[in-house]
């Protein structure tokens, strides 16, 4: 697995390039019989072929290192191309001197630039501050650290740099909680900041000395998580989990979130999108992968801490994206170290009160020092595990120190396919003195392919009156007692059309219009204060509500929600509203007086819903998913129950609308498929028949022997008993939305003039028979 956490270990007295302890001041080594403190750094560098020593074979590590030697250095480590590069015109470096070509690729490149006077200064000492930037510049290093020092105000134009440099545990500070940002920097320190970015092992921050930080430093570390998702051949969402970055920029996560999928994207903190390359190295048994990003991310990797220094009882930290909220943190404790056997191995996990679920899966738990002691796994009701890092560090280990370019990946298509299905809660006890009910089993037939066939379509036009109107509408509902149409328009404003006096009226909102339901009289409308996206988490959400008096059609209340409106549904006394934005996100109730928000429910985003005639549940299909699904939720006095699935995955095909016939007994989805709808969880949704046709939409005949769908510019009749097609009629344009209004069908669609070509909407109301 990857760690994409940043980590902020800002304890000066450890991470200060200057301190020298005992240790430091050990025996000289004969390679570089100077070098008493940086020693693992210089030597780490030597063995790849970065630095050098001089003539006499001392290295020099307290002189001043000079501004080309540093960019010589960091060219030379990139394996950059230094031929080629555009004259960047400083006026001491010319082409053909010393060092020409280097300073001019690093010109290019954004690594350094000159002095306000028009000078590079190549023989100049470099301060602190100006390594910092140059680093960050030269390896495109992201990220912020929580501690300040007293030396870097904000407002320092080098102050964004030294953050991120100590946010990568690559420098630090002094005791007295200074950065020295003007201080010359030395040839060895140089090696160690450089040596430090290189190779992770060399940083302080994988330390088992070392002291608790800050809480804030701790949740700081969300810049390094990443919520990761699957998708299919079809460039559906099939998975979503979350990873952390670890050495060499790879990401760990868990081998079920990338099973079964074709694409993977990683979606940082700050909302960018960066596509994964493949999986590094993976392990089905302790579900653990590695996976390399298609550029590097840029953000500190987390240090990873052994199973064997985890302590019972020490605080824990967990990060990860449950339902699609990115990088969300819930704290704990250590409750166990378990070792899980079988017959295959054993695994070692950690057991934390820190809660982990949906979306969790593949997130760091961090102790209090900032290292991820596991892999977020899975949760069973109370109980959460961790699978330990020591799988993950034994996969990194070979890919720690080669180029990432050169790391090579398998594809995710490639991966075993694991049915990854979440643990199931134990039930309540059961009291031994109620009645015990036994369900009997439900035997499942195989599907009934329809025979049914359209008839062939007929010449013979749908009768009836018909009005035109300009507006073009994106959702349509019908009065319960008059011959008026309310729509949203595709300018966001609610109309109101009578078809029989052809009286129009128009009312605006502050905010755009989008979905609208019809109950008792009163419309009920969504208003958007922003866009839909899967990256505005339910947090930071807002939306409104408007219900309007149909009589007068007037505005009776705006209520502000804080939840992104999407669809919304409506009986006496509460509306139900679902997210647009936010991934995996929630269906609220609200008090229709007073907008108070009554209860929620975890829902897919931009899920369409549809109340059940009963007025007891409410249907919901999602519309960004693959294969798409449905599920119940049952309600009472507002109360939302949690979902219940649709008992198929994929078996049958859905769009994202149904309807219900009028006897509240079969789901029509406007695919054509058509369900039970039973208040019985064992045949609800079950698979009844197929019309073999997708349609827009349907509507049934008052004594509910016909009803009729809408397809392209037909309309098809057809018996409720048998589901068998009956007649077929002709339209002047695509007939969107049918209503039964007082035994009249009426038609909502649009056409296009033969004489001039402009698209107008029609109201077509015609006798069912």
């Amino acid at each position: 697995m990857k760690s994409s956490l940043k980590i902020l270990l800002i304890l000066s007295i450890f991470l200060s390039l200057n301190w020298v302890s005992s240790a430091d001041n050990a025996e000289a080594s004969s390679l570089f019989p100077d070098v008493n403190y940086f020693q693992d750094e210089i030597y780490y560098l030597k063995d790849q072929g970065i630095i050098n020593g001089y003539k006499d074979g001392k290295f020099g590590p307290n002189d001043p290192i000079k501004r080309l030697q540093a960019i010589q250095m960091i060219l030379k480590e990139l394996g950059v191309d230094t031929s080629n590069a555009p004259n960047p015109g400083f006026k001491d470096v010319h082409p053909g001197s010393y060092g020409y070509k280097e300073i001019a690729k690093a010109a290019e490149l954004g690594i350094i630039s000159g002095k306000p006077d028009g000078n590079f200064d190549p023989n100049g000492i470099l301060t602190r501050g100006q390594m910092a930037v140059i680093l960050v510049n030269a390896y495109d290093l992201k990220g912020t650290s929580s501690h300040k020092f007293k030396d870097v105000k904000e407002s320092d134009g080098k102050y964004p740099f030294v953050q991120t440099l100590v946010s990568h545990s690559i420098a630090g500070g002094y005791p007295d909680n200074t950065y020295r940002p003007n201080l010359t920097m030395n040839r060895g320190q140089f090696a160690a900041f450089l040596a430090r970015y290189l190779n992770d092992d060399l940083k302080t921050n994988n330390k088992n000395d070392l002291k608790d930080l800050p809480f804030n430093s701790i949740v700081n570390n969300d810049q390094s998580v990443v919520l990761i998702e699957l998708y299919d051949e079809n460039d559906e969402l099939i998975s979503q989990g979350s990873g952390f970055i670890v050495s060499n920029q790879l990401i760990a996560t868990n081998f079920h979130v990338i099973s079964g999928g074709v694409t993977a994207f990683a979606i940082t903190n700050d909302g960018d999108v960066i596509e994964l390359d493949g999986v590094v190295e993976y392990d089905e048994y302790y579900d653990i992968a590695l996976l390399k990003p298609t550029e590097k991310i840029g953000y500190p990797a987390l240090p990873l801490q052994s199973f064997n220094n985890v302590k019972k009882g020490e605080k824990v930290v967990a990060f990860g994206s449950p339902y699609g909220m990115i990088n969300t943190i819930t704290e704990g404790i250590v409750s166990s170290k378990e070792t899980f056997e079988d017959e295959t191995g054993s695994v070692k996990a950690i057991q934390t009160s820190a809660k982990i679920t949906y979306g969790s899966s593949g997130g760091p738990l961090l102790n209090m020092k900032g290292q991820v002691i596991g892999i977020n796994s899975f949760g069973i009701e109370e109980i959460n595990f961790a699978i330990a890092t020591d799988y993950i560090s034994e996969i990194l280990s070979p890919y720690k120190n080669i180029k990432f370019d050169s790391i090579p990946t398998d594809s995710f298509s490639s991966m075993p396919f694991i049915d990854y299905v979440e643990p199931i809660t134990e039930e309540e006890p059961v009291n031994d003195d109620e009645p015990i009910m036994i369900e009997e089993p439900i035997i499942e037939e195989e599907p009934n392919d329809s025979n049914v066939t359209l008839p062939s379509p007929s010449t013979n036009s749908l009768l009836g009156s018909k009005q035109t109107i300009s507006n073009l509408f994106i959702d349509v509902v019908h009065d319960d007692d008059l011959p008026i149409i309310y729509g949203i328009d595709v300018y966001g404003d609610l109309i109101s059309y009578n078809y029989e006096t052809k009286a129009k009226q128009s009312l605006s909102f502050d905010l755009p219009a989008e979905s609208i339901d019809y109950e008792n009289g009163k419309l009920f409308i969504t208003l958007l204060k922003g866009n839909h996206s899967s990256f505005w988490y339910d947090p930071f959400q807002e939306g409104a509500i408007a219900i309007v008096d149909a009589t007068t059609f007037s505005t009776m209340n705006i209520f502000d929600i804080q939840l992104d409106p999407y669809d919304i549904v409506a009986d006496n006394n509460y509306f139900y509203v679902s997210s647009g934005s936010g991934q995996w996100t929630f269906i609220k109730s609200f008090d229709i007086n007073s907008g108070t928000e009554i209860s929620s429910q975890s829902i897919r985003q931009a899920s369409n819903i549809f109340l059940h005639p009963s007025k007891n549940r409410i249907y919901a299909v999602d519309t960004d998913s693959s294969p798409r699904d449905m599920e119940v939720f049952s309600i009472q006095d507002g109360i939302i129950s949690p979902g219940v699935g649709s008992p198929y995955h994929g078996d049958y095909d859905l769009e994202p609308f149904m309807a219900f016939s009028p006897d509240g007994k079969y789901i029509f989805n406007t695919e054509g498929t058509i369900f039970l709808s039973s208040k019985l969880i064992a045949t609800d949704m079950n698979y009844m028949t197929d019309l073999n046709t997708e349609f827009y939409d349907i509507a049934f005949n008052n004594e509910l022997t016909k009803y009729y769908i809408s397809i392209d510019k037909y309309i098809y009749e057809y018996d409720y008993a048998t589901f068998a097609p009956l007649k077929s009629y002709t339209l002047t344009g695509e007939g969107y939305f049918l209503f039964n209004h007082k035994g009249n069908l009426v038609v909502v669609g649009e056409e296009t003039s033969p004489t001039t070509g402009i698209v107008n909407s029609f109201v077509l109301k015609s006798v069912m028979e």
